[in-house]
């Protein structure tokens, strides 16, 4: 994390792979099992970085908040539920029977799939 509290590029640029995505890190892309190209905004980027950097790790959401946005939540703040709510379609993940992110009640949020470095 840098001094904003927001992910940090990965030294070595590799990417990432989960279930047939890839995440490119150096070119903040996302590509879909398919190999087609899925456009993720700056926030949904940010927070797809901080789930696939700890998988099968429960983060909390004023973890992700801070982290991806470098900030804190008030008591009533759900934007980090917003941007995981779309980051879900995008990634065509069912909240009522996700295979990539899980909601634990009360928590925060686990993502599920085996994480490659490639």
């Amino acid at each position: 994390m840098d001094a904003a509290g927001q992910v940090q590029e990965v030294a070595d640029e590799r990417n990432y792979r989960f279930m047939g995505w890839e995440v490119d890190v150096r070119m903040r892309k996302l590509r879909d099992p398919e190999g087609r190209d899925v456009i993720l905004t700056t926030g949904e980027m940010r927070l797809l970085m901080a789930l696939v950097s700890k998988p099968n790790r429960v983060l909390s959401r004023d973890w992700l908040l801070e982290t991806t946005q470098g900030r804190e939540s008030g008591p009533f703040d759900r934007s980090i539920d917003v941007v995981m709510s779309r980051l879900r379609q995008r990634l065509r993940d069912d909240p009522a029977a996700p295979s990539i992110i899980q909601t634990v009640r009360g928590e925060g949020y686990l993502f599920l799939p085996r994480v490659e470095r490639v």
